[in-house]
Protein backbone atom coordinates (compact mmCIF):
# COMPACT_ATOMS: atom_id res chain seq x y z
CA UNK A 1 0.00 0.00 0.00
CA UNK A 2 1.34 3.44 -0.92
CA UNK A 3 1.86 5.98 1.81
CA UNK A 4 0.43 9.48 2.09
CA UNK A 5 2.61 12.40 3.16
CA UNK A 6 0.96 14.71 5.73
CA UNK A 7 2.35 18.25 5.54
CA UNK A 8 1.53 20.57 8.43
CA UNK A 9 0.88 24.30 8.44
CA UNK A 10 4.36 25.16 9.72
CA UNK A 11 5.99 22.83 7.21
CA UNK A 12 3.95 24.19 4.29
CA UNK A 13 4.81 27.78 5.26
CA UNK A 14 8.52 26.97 5.34
CA UNK A 15 8.48 25.18 1.97
CA UNK A 16 6.29 27.58 -0.03
CA UNK A 17 8.50 30.59 -0.81
CA UNK A 18 7.11 33.52 -2.75
CA UNK A 19 9.77 33.23 -5.47
CA UNK A 20 8.98 29.59 -6.17
CA UNK A 21 5.24 30.20 -6.00
CA UNK A 22 5.36 33.04 -8.55
CA UNK A 23 7.08 30.68 -10.98
CA UNK A 24 4.50 27.97 -10.31
CA UNK A 25 1.63 30.41 -10.90
CA UNK A 26 3.17 31.54 -14.20
CA UNK A 27 3.26 27.92 -15.34
CA UNK A 28 -0.29 27.37 -14.10
CA UNK A 29 -1.78 30.39 -15.89
CA UNK A 30 -0.13 29.21 -19.11
CA UNK A 31 -1.57 25.72 -18.57
CA UNK A 32 -5.05 27.21 -18.06
CA UNK A 33 -4.82 29.13 -21.35
CA UNK A 34 -3.45 26.07 -23.15
CA UNK A 35 -6.37 23.92 -22.03
CA UNK A 36 -4.15 21.58 -20.00
CA UNK A 37 -6.28 21.88 -16.86
CA UNK A 38 -9.84 21.22 -15.78
CA UNK A 39 -11.60 22.64 -12.77
CA UNK A 40 -14.98 23.04 -11.17
CA UNK A 41 -16.35 26.40 -10.18
CA UNK A 42 -16.04 27.16 -6.47
CA UNK A 43 -18.91 25.72 -4.44
CA UNK A 44 -19.86 27.60 -1.27
CA UNK A 45 -22.13 26.36 1.52
CA UNK A 46 -23.17 28.62 4.42
CA UNK A 47 -22.29 27.31 7.89
CA UNK A 48 -22.82 28.43 11.47
CA UNK A 49 -21.72 31.84 12.74
CA UNK A 50 -21.07 33.34 9.33
CA UNK A 51 -18.64 30.68 8.13
CA UNK A 52 -18.65 29.39 4.54
CA UNK A 53 -17.50 25.90 3.53
CA UNK A 54 -15.88 25.93 0.09
CA UNK A 55 -14.79 23.18 -2.31
CA UNK A 56 -12.44 23.89 -5.23
CA UNK A 57 -11.55 20.87 -7.39
CA UNK A 58 -9.05 20.76 -10.27
CA UNK A 59 -6.67 18.63 -12.28
CA UNK A 60 -3.55 19.36 -14.31
CA UNK A 61 -2.85 16.96 -17.15
CA UNK A 62 0.72 18.28 -17.49
CA UNK A 63 1.51 17.20 -13.93
CA UNK A 64 -0.72 14.13 -13.76
CA UNK A 65 -2.30 15.41 -10.56
CA UNK A 66 -5.77 16.15 -9.27
CA UNK A 67 -7.09 17.43 -5.97
CA UNK A 68 -9.52 19.64 -4.16
CA UNK A 69 -9.14 22.45 -1.68
CA UNK A 70 -11.64 21.99 1.13
CA UNK A 71 -11.65 25.06 3.29
CA UNK A 72 -13.71 27.15 5.69
CA UNK A 73 -13.84 30.85 4.92
CA UNK A 74 -14.27 32.18 8.45
CA UNK A 75 -16.80 34.37 10.07
CA UNK A 76 -15.75 36.68 12.87
CA UNK A 77 -15.31 33.99 15.53
CA UNK A 78 -13.49 31.45 13.35
CA UNK A 79 -11.20 34.15 11.95
CA UNK A 80 -9.44 34.32 15.31
CA UNK A 81 -8.01 30.84 14.63
CA UNK A 82 -6.83 31.56 11.08
CA UNK A 83 -7.87 33.21 7.88
CA UNK A 84 -8.74 30.06 5.92
CA UNK A 85 -8.74 26.70 7.67
CA UNK A 86 -8.59 23.66 5.43
CA UNK A 87 -6.62 21.07 3.48
CA UNK A 88 -5.66 20.07 -0.04
CA UNK A 89 -5.66 16.30 -0.64
CA UNK A 90 -3.40 15.65 -3.65
CA UNK A 91 -3.94 12.58 -5.87
CA UNK A 92 -2.04 10.86 -8.67
CA UNK A 93 -4.62 11.13 -11.47
CA UNK A 94 -3.37 7.93 -13.19
CA UNK A 95 -3.23 5.55 -10.22
CA UNK A 96 -5.67 7.30 -7.90
CA UNK A 97 -3.12 7.19 -5.08
CA UNK A 98 -3.52 9.80 -2.34
CA UNK A 99 -0.05 11.35 -2.44
CA UNK A 100 -0.38 14.04 0.20
CA UNK A 101 -2.61 16.03 2.48
CA UNK A 102 -1.34 19.60 2.66
CA UNK A 103 -2.51 22.29 5.09
CA UNK A 104 -4.19 24.96 2.98
CA UNK A 105 -4.09 28.29 4.83
CA UNK A 106 -0.70 29.36 3.53
CA UNK A 107 -1.54 28.01 0.07
CA UNK A 108 -4.51 30.36 -0.22
CA UNK A 109 -2.58 33.41 0.96
CA UNK A 110 0.71 32.92 -0.87
CA UNK A 111 -0.69 31.72 -4.20
CA UNK A 112 -3.11 34.68 -4.27
CA UNK A 113 -0.26 37.19 -4.08
CA UNK A 114 1.98 35.11 -6.36
CA UNK A 115 -0.72 34.98 -9.04
CA UNK A 116 -1.04 38.78 -8.90
CA UNK A 117 2.73 39.02 -9.35
CA UNK A 118 2.67 36.67 -12.34
CA UNK A 119 0.01 38.86 -13.98
CA UNK A 120 1.80 42.08 -13.03
CA UNK A 121 4.99 40.84 -14.67
CA UNK A 122 3.33 40.78 -18.10
CA UNK A 123 0.86 43.67 -17.72
CA UNK A 124 2.48 46.46 -15.67
CA UNK A 125 5.05 48.89 -16.99
CA UNK A 126 8.45 47.30 -16.24
CA UNK A 127 9.74 50.54 -14.71
CA UNK A 128 6.94 50.67 -12.11
CA UNK A 129 8.34 51.80 -8.75
CA UNK A 130 5.36 53.01 -6.70
CA UNK A 131 3.00 50.40 -5.28
CA UNK A 132 -0.32 51.14 -3.57
CA UNK A 133 -1.94 48.60 -1.27
CA UNK A 134 -5.60 48.94 -0.31
CA UNK A 135 -6.15 46.45 2.50
CA UNK A 136 -3.28 45.90 4.94
CA UNK A 137 -4.00 42.39 6.21
CA UNK A 138 -1.84 39.33 5.69
CA UNK A 139 -2.55 39.02 1.96
CA UNK A 140 -1.91 42.74 1.54
CA UNK A 141 1.55 42.30 3.07
CA UNK A 142 2.18 39.26 0.89
CA UNK A 143 1.36 41.38 -2.16
CA UNK A 144 4.21 43.72 -1.24
CA UNK A 145 6.59 40.76 -1.10
CA UNK A 146 5.18 39.38 -4.36
CA UNK A 147 5.47 42.65 -6.30
CA UNK A 148 9.13 42.90 -5.31
CA UNK A 149 9.71 39.64 -7.15
CA UNK A 150 8.74 41.15 -10.50
CA UNK A 151 9.19 44.95 -10.32
CA UNK A 152 11.77 47.46 -9.00
CA UNK A 153 9.39 48.76 -6.32
CA UNK A 154 10.88 51.52 -4.15
CA UNK A 155 7.82 53.14 -2.56
CA UNK A 156 4.65 51.76 -1.00
CA UNK A 157 1.56 53.70 0.05
CA UNK A 158 -1.00 51.84 2.14
CA UNK A 159 -4.62 52.49 3.03
CA UNK A 160 -6.76 50.42 5.38
CA UNK A 161 -10.12 51.05 7.02
CA UNK A 162 -8.27 50.69 10.33
CA UNK A 163 -5.42 53.26 10.17
CA UNK A 164 -3.37 51.46 12.82
CA UNK A 165 -3.14 48.38 10.61
CA UNK A 166 -1.96 50.48 7.67
CA UNK A 167 0.82 51.99 9.79
CA UNK A 168 1.83 48.57 11.08
CA UNK A 169 2.06 47.30 7.51
CA UNK A 170 4.25 50.25 6.54
CA UNK A 171 6.56 49.69 9.48
CA UNK A 172 6.90 46.04 8.45
CA UNK A 173 7.67 47.03 4.82
CA UNK A 174 10.35 49.47 5.95
CA UNK A 175 12.01 47.00 8.30
CA UNK A 176 11.70 43.92 6.08
CA UNK A 177 12.47 45.32 2.64
CA UNK A 178 13.91 48.79 3.22
CA UNK A 179 11.09 50.43 1.27
CA UNK A 180 9.78 53.94 1.54
CA UNK A 181 6.37 53.27 3.06
CA UNK A 182 3.61 55.66 4.09
CA UNK A 183 0.16 55.07 5.53
CA UNK A 184 -2.49 57.25 3.88
CA UNK A 185 -5.71 58.54 5.47
CA UNK A 186 -7.71 57.94 2.27
CA UNK A 187 -7.59 55.40 -0.54
CA UNK A 188 -7.39 58.26 -3.04
CA UNK A 189 -4.15 59.56 -1.54
CA UNK A 190 -2.67 56.07 -1.63
CA UNK A 191 -3.35 55.43 -5.34
CA UNK A 192 -3.18 58.79 -7.15
CA UNK A 193 0.54 58.56 -7.97
CA UNK A 194 0.87 54.77 -7.89
CA UNK A 195 2.14 52.71 -10.82
CA UNK A 196 0.60 49.50 -9.44
CA UNK A 197 -2.52 49.28 -7.27
CA UNK A 198 -3.54 46.11 -5.38
CA UNK A 199 -7.01 45.96 -3.83
CA UNK A 200 -7.19 43.29 -1.12
CA UNK A 201 -10.20 44.19 1.02
CA UNK A 202 -13.47 42.64 2.11
CA UNK A 203 -15.39 45.60 0.72
CA UNK A 204 -18.82 45.01 -0.79
CA UNK A 205 -18.97 48.42 -2.47
CA UNK A 206 -16.22 50.28 -4.37
CA UNK A 207 -13.20 51.59 -2.50
CA UNK A 208 -11.24 52.45 -5.70
CA UNK A 209 -12.49 55.06 -8.17
CA UNK A 210 -11.32 55.19 -11.75
CA UNK A 211 -10.90 58.97 -11.61
CA UNK A 212 -8.00 58.52 -9.16
CA UNK A 213 -5.88 56.33 -11.45
CA UNK A 214 -2.96 57.86 -13.30
CA UNK A 215 -2.32 56.91 -16.95
CA UNK A 216 -0.26 53.75 -17.25
CA UNK A 217 -1.30 52.26 -13.91
CA UNK A 218 -1.84 48.54 -13.42
CA UNK A 219 -4.49 47.18 -11.02
CA UNK A 220 -4.65 43.80 -9.31
CA UNK A 221 -8.24 43.43 -8.07
CA UNK A 222 -8.16 40.58 -5.58
CA UNK A 223 -10.66 41.06 -2.77
CA UNK A 224 -14.07 40.79 -4.49
CA UNK A 225 -14.71 37.07 -5.06
CA UNK A 226 -18.48 37.02 -5.38
CA UNK A 227 -20.87 38.43 -7.95
CA UNK A 228 -22.43 40.70 -5.31
CA UNK A 229 -19.21 42.38 -4.10
CA UNK A 230 -16.95 44.89 -5.82
CA UNK A 231 -13.89 46.94 -4.91
CA UNK A 232 -13.71 48.97 -8.15
CA UNK A 233 -16.25 51.46 -9.41
CA UNK A 234 -17.52 51.37 -12.99
CA UNK A 235 -15.17 54.14 -14.11
CA UNK A 236 -12.16 52.05 -13.07
CA UNK A 237 -13.14 49.08 -15.20
CA UNK A 238 -14.28 51.31 -18.07
CA UNK A 239 -10.80 52.89 -18.25
CA UNK A 240 -9.00 49.53 -18.21
CA UNK A 241 -7.84 46.78 -20.53
CA UNK A 242 -9.09 43.84 -18.51
CA UNK A 243 -7.42 40.44 -18.09
CA UNK A 244 -8.66 37.45 -16.10
CA UNK A 245 -7.28 34.40 -14.32
CA UNK A 246 -9.99 32.27 -15.96
CA UNK A 247 -12.81 33.72 -18.01
CA UNK A 248 -15.84 31.77 -16.78
CA UNK A 249 -14.78 32.04 -13.13
CA UNK A 250 -14.09 35.77 -13.26
CA UNK A 251 -17.32 36.57 -15.09
CA UNK A 252 -19.35 34.53 -12.59
CA UNK A 253 -17.62 35.39 -9.32
CA UNK A 254 -15.98 38.76 -10.00
CA UNK A 255 -18.41 41.46 -8.95
CA UNK A 256 -15.99 44.11 -10.22
CA UNK A 257 -17.03 42.94 -13.69
CA UNK A 258 -20.39 41.21 -13.19
CA UNK A 259 -22.08 44.23 -11.61
CA UNK A 260 -21.18 46.83 -14.28
CA UNK A 261 -21.77 44.29 -17.07
CA UNK A 262 -25.30 43.64 -15.79
CA UNK A 263 -25.92 47.39 -15.51
CA UNK A 264 -24.72 48.06 -19.06
CA UNK A 265 -21.82 50.13 -17.70
CA UNK A 266 -19.06 47.89 -19.08
CA UNK A 267 -18.61 46.53 -22.59
CA UNK A 268 -17.34 42.99 -23.14
CA UNK A 269 -14.81 44.51 -25.55
CA UNK A 270 -12.90 45.82 -22.52
CA UNK A 271 -12.23 42.22 -21.45
CA UNK A 272 -9.24 41.25 -23.56
CA UNK A 273 -8.67 37.69 -22.34
CA UNK A 274 -6.89 35.55 -19.78
CA UNK A 275 -3.43 36.42 -18.49
CA UNK A 276 -2.17 33.02 -19.60
CA UNK A 277 -3.13 33.94 -23.15
CA UNK A 278 -0.85 36.97 -22.92
CA UNK A 279 1.96 34.72 -21.70
CA UNK A 280 1.42 32.38 -24.66
CA UNK A 281 1.21 35.24 -27.17
CA UNK A 282 -2.43 34.46 -27.97
CA UNK A 283 -3.72 37.92 -27.03
CA UNK A 284 -1.99 41.26 -26.76
CA UNK A 285 -1.10 42.72 -23.39
CA UNK A 286 -0.32 46.34 -22.63
CA UNK A 287 -0.03 48.30 -25.89
CA UNK A 288 1.56 51.47 -24.57
CA UNK A 289 2.77 53.16 -21.39
CA UNK A 290 -0.40 55.24 -21.04
CA UNK A 291 -2.90 52.41 -20.87
CA UNK A 292 -4.47 51.26 -17.62
CA UNK A 293 -4.47 47.48 -17.23
CA UNK A 294 -6.54 45.43 -14.80
CA UNK A 295 -6.08 41.87 -13.59
CA UNK A 296 -9.35 40.56 -12.15
CA UNK A 297 -8.48 37.67 -9.86
CA UNK A 298 -11.12 35.53 -8.17
CA UNK A 299 -8.80 32.64 -7.28
CA UNK A 300 -9.12 29.34 -9.14
CA UNK A 301 -8.73 25.77 -7.97
CA UNK A 302 -5.85 24.88 -10.27
CA UNK A 303 -3.71 27.52 -8.52
CA UNK A 304 -4.27 25.76 -5.19
CA UNK A 305 -3.44 22.45 -6.84
CA UNK A 306 -0.19 23.83 -8.25
CA UNK A 307 0.87 25.28 -4.89
CA UNK A 308 0.08 22.00 -3.12
CA UNK A 309 2.04 20.09 -5.78
CA UNK A 310 5.02 22.40 -5.30
CA UNK A 311 4.93 21.90 -1.53
CA UNK A 312 4.64 18.13 -1.97
CA UNK A 313 7.60 17.97 -4.37
CA UNK A 314 9.81 20.02 -2.06
CA UNK A 315 8.68 18.00 0.97
CA UNK A 316 9.71 14.79 -0.78
CA UNK A 317 13.08 16.27 -1.77
CA UNK A 318 13.80 17.48 1.77
CA UNK A 319 12.24 14.64 3.72
CA UNK A 320 9.63 16.92 5.31
CA UNK A 321 6.26 15.67 6.51
CA UNK A 322 4.90 12.51 8.06
CA UNK A 323 4.18 9.44 5.93
CA UNK A 324 1.15 7.36 6.94
CA UNK A 325 -0.98 4.59 5.47
CA UNK A 326 -4.58 5.62 4.92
Amino acid sequence: MSKTRIISKAQAEELLTMKDCVGAMEDTLRDVAAGATSMLQRSMMPQQKGNMFALMAADNQQQGLCGVKAIVFPGAEARQKGTNQGIVPLFDSATGALLAIVEAECITAVRTAATSAAATKVLARPDSRHLAILGAGRIGRLHIEAMLQVLPIEKVTVWNRTPERAESCCQWARQTFGLQAAACPTAREAVEQADVVCTITQAKTPILEGAWLKPGAHINAVGACSAQARELDSAAVQRSRIYLDRRDAALRDGGDLAIPLAAGELAMENIIGEVGQVMLGQVEGRQNDGQITLFESVGIAVEDLAAAALIYRLACEKGVGTEVEI
